[in-house]
């Protein structure tokens, strides 16, 4: 038990060596600084208790759901017959317009390290998946499929939207589509004013769709393998990458210093982190198997007897 505890203390003292410039104290009116919301002493054990969990379960979980078998003869023997229709175009400019707007407000703001945020990335991981030259290739299907399992954080982020920060012109617009959203934090409790939809968030959260109704992009068979890889992968991309990042540069990418604005998140204290791990591993599952699943039963597809 004292081993237990000297080494628990040990990783506390390193934290705060390796990010001495994070607060002690939480200032739940801004959402960029974090400060130590979480005990430096549990960032260490996540830190390197999940970074192998993750690399393990990636390397282990790839190799089952693309190692010799169904998916691969899929990937490798896919090659789509038709060339990108003008509305996959004008999808993908928009997507690429909304991108870079966000990365403007950003720089302005000099917080362009959430573009590490993972519907940012999500977005970017469309855009290379678009603009992949050879789509006989497996990699941008491979990708297309990762991004199949994680969309539900899309869903998420039009739910459960964080506008603390948000005061450019254009930044909330960008952000909010249809009725305007506002959201204040005070007293510990959230209050919505009012709905809506997010530009970058709604263009991520339908593309994929028209991409499925194109027959350009490969949709592999539901699989607990591929789900699987997706969340370890996912899950290996917040820690150690994101979570190292934040904790240098003391900024709350994804939260990871202290929870979003909600009130349950709020109450759970230190143990949000591993509940929203769990949440995501189920809304893999959910993403692909229910609303992807779903979607593809009731979605008709182009068909392929000419050329746009």
């Amino acid at each position: 038990m004292d081993l237990w505890r000297s080494g628990y203390s040990a990783l506390g003292n390193w934290m705060t060596e390796f990010a001495p410039g994070v607060p002690t104290e939480t200032d739940w009116s801004q959402s960029v600084v974090g400060s130590w919301y979480v005990p430096p002493s549990q960032h260490g054990l996540e830190l390197i208790c999940l970074s192998l969990v993750f690399a393990l379960g990636t390397t282990y979980y790839g190799l089952a759901a693309f190692g010799p078998g169904l998916n691969r003869k899929l990937l490798f023997n896919f090659a789509p017959t038709r060339k990108a229709s003008l509305v996959e175009r004008t999808l993908f400019a928009a997507l690429v317009i909304s991108l870079a707007t966000t990365y403007i407000h950003k720089l302005i703001r000099g917080t362009t390290l959430f573009m590490l945020q993972p519907c940012h990335m999500s977005a970017i991981l469309l855009v290379l998946v678009m603009s992949w030259p050879d789509k006989s290739s497996p990699i941008p299907h491979v990708l297309f499929n990762i991004y199949l399992h994680t969309y539900w954080g899309t869903i998420a982020a039009l739910l459960f939207p964080d506008l603390r920060d948000h005061y450019l012109i254009g930044e909330t617009f960008n952000f909010f589509a249809g009725e305007f959203f506002a959201t204040s934090w005070s007293d510990g409790r959230l209050n919505r004013n009012t709905h809506s939809l997010a530009i970058e968030h709604i263009i991520i959260l339908i593309l994929p769709f028209y991409m499925v109704y194109s027959g350009r992009y490969l949709v592999l068979p539901a699989s607990s393998k591929v789900a699987m890889f997706a969340f370890m992968l996912y899950g290996l991309y917040h820690s150690p990458l994101i979570h190292v990042v934040a904790l240098k540069s003391t900024i709350n990418i994804n939260y990871i210093f202290t929870p979003p604005p909600i009130g349950f998140l709020i109450e759970l204290g230190v143990l949000y982190r591993p509940f929203l791990y769990f949440v995501a591993m189920a809304n893999m599952f959910i993403s692909r198997y229910v609303l992807m699943g779903t979607a593809l039963f009731l979605l008709p597809r182009r068909r392929h007897a000419k050329a746009d």
